[in-house]
């Protein structure tokens, strides 16, 4: 029986090697975009070229294809937000999803769905207690205006046919990499902090959920558009902060005041550091998904098991 064939753009790293494990556990046939011809391969997975920035790329790793992932961007957290990685951080997103739709539509032999990457930043960096659905309009700020423009250029897709999906990533939680894969050794020593007053809402997710949620996307035709990927129960920071201390049976009374944290990270302070989306992943429980780790405390329990 042949495999289906699935193309990943963004598969290395944190979250790309581990969709690239499950895709295969899967049983897809799993194709890789990649920049480098010196990208270290994997074991059952066929690399393709392209150069986003140039908008180049191997048309043929489309050949047969069920489906497309593309999670490519630089990220939030790398570096601090100087107008000169602002643009970087644009780019990255919008010539990866641009140089895959155009190759994809000059074709007749499509994909059956195409998930690009998105972000919670989508609701802007503050909407106060309000539930935010995949209904809820944009916030604004620079993620959410990068968020419309990303998604923009992935529903291109759609117009040619292809089930598009714009997935809304919510804070990914792994212990080796991540917001949690850097604040967990602060916390395993005693020294985790609370961000500002802690009322910001935190809308977090599991890694493996996450890789599962996307899998789960991949198969089921009646879902389309923008996608939560979100844990269902967001929590305020000040919960966040106290059931990862707890989880390392430490204290939880440190806090870093807002005045110092703009001071220090600028515009990345209030538009993720500070954000504030309560946000849940309507679609995907309304569609049947089941999380392993709905929960925060489930999330640290799940992901960092040895504590």
């Amino acid at each position: 029986m042949t495999k289906p064939k699935l193309v990943l753009a963004g598969a290395s790293g944190f979250i790309g090697s581990r969709l690239v494990e499950a895709a295969l556990s899967a049983g897809y046939d799993v194709r890789r975009l990649v920049r480098s011809t010196d990208a270290e391969p994997i074991t059952h997975v066929e690399d393709f070229q392209w150069n986003p920035s140039e908008g180049r790329i191997d048309a043929s790793v489309f050949d047969d294809v069920y489906g497309v992932i593309c999670l490519n961007g630089a990220g939030l957290f790398s570096r601090p937000w100087t107008d000169s990685y602002k643009k970087i951080m644009w780019d990255s997103r919008i010539d990866s999803v641009r140089t895959i739709v155009d190759a994809l539509t000059a074709r007749t032999d499509r994909p059956k769905v195409f998930i690009s990457g998105s972000a919670v930043g989508y609701y802007g960096p503050d909407s106060g207690d309000q539930i935010l659905t995949e209904a809820s309009p944009n916030g604004g700020g620079f993620l959410g205006e990068l968020c419309e423009a990303w998604e923009a250029e992935a529903n291109l897709a759609s117009d040619v046919g292809i089930r598009t999906v714009n997935a809304r990533t919510g804070l990914v939680m792994g212990a080796d990499g991540g917001m949690l894969g850097i604040l967990q050794h602060a916390y395993r020593i005693g020294l985790g902090a609370q961000l500002g007053d802690g009322t910001n809402w935190m809308a977090t997710i599991a890694r493996d959920d996450y890789v599962r949620a996307l899998l789960y996307l991949l198969l089921h035709a009646e879902i389309s558009g923008p996608v939560n990927m979100t844990s269902p129960d967001p929590v305020r920071n000040k919960e966040w902060n106290k059931s990862l201390a707890e989880h390392f049976n430490r204290p939880a009374f440190i806090r870093a005041p807002e005045f110092m944290l703009r001071l220090a990270l600028q515009d990345f302070a209030d538009e993720a550091v500070l954000a504030s989306q309560r946000v849940i992943p309507q679609k995907l429980t309304d569609h049947g998904f089941w999380f392993l780790a709905p929960t925060v405390p489930e999330i640290f329990n799940h992901e960092i098991p040895q504590a």
